[in-house]
């Protein structure tokens, strides 16, 4: 920690910058589209997509440990209204990626990936958004292989580690 507050990680900047998306990062000069277009940051003022970017500038490393990034919905509106088009939704799941590997694992990842694991889906499809997909001339979703997903997840260590997490974090939330 500096006497600005900043936890600074240099090695946490560069490895950001050996991404192929995260290089993009440099480009970036701090004008705020990326703010004004995100649909986040509309209805919760916390959620700043240039601050975040200011923060991996300075190699600030927090931001790996912050719950807020993960409100980010990956849009990309705030990525089409950059005029230096920093990839900026990639980058926040590079920090993501970052923070997982740290250990924070924050209780909606934990609630997504335990999603996956039970029903092959992040989110419920209600029947409602079925039929105005089917009104909207969309394929149908199908089922997901929900076995299939979960044996994957389970080969790759991931059902450990959301185990894991949970046990360290107090478990599900409805328990």
């Amino acid at each position: 920690m500096t006497a600005s507050g900043i936890s600074s990680d240099l090695e946490f900047r560069k490895w950001i910058l050996q991404q192929h998306e995260g290089k993009t990062l440099l480009r970036c000069y701090q004008c705020g589209r990326c703010t004004s277009a995100c649909p986040v940051a509309a209805i919760d003022e916390s959620f700043n997509p240039r601050l975040f970017l200011e923060k991996l500038i300075l190699a600030d490393e927090s931001l790996a440990e912050e719950q807020l990034v993960w409100t980010c919905l990956t849009c990309e509106q705030c990525e089409v209204r950059c005029p230096e088009h920093v990839k900026i939704p990639e980058i926040l799941v590079l920090a993501k990626v970052r923070g997982l590997t740290s250990g924070n694992t924050p209780q909606t990842a934990l609630d997504r990936a335990r999603a996956i694991l039970s029903e092959g889906r992040t989110i419920q499809v209600s029947e409602p958004m079925l039929k105005t997909r089917d009104k909207m001339g969309l394929p149908s979703l199908g089922t997901p292989p929900a076995q299939q997903l979960s044996r994957i997840l389970k080969d790759l260590g991931t059902v450990e580690r959301v185990e894991s997490a949970e046990s360290k974090y107090g478990g599900d939330r409805d328990e």
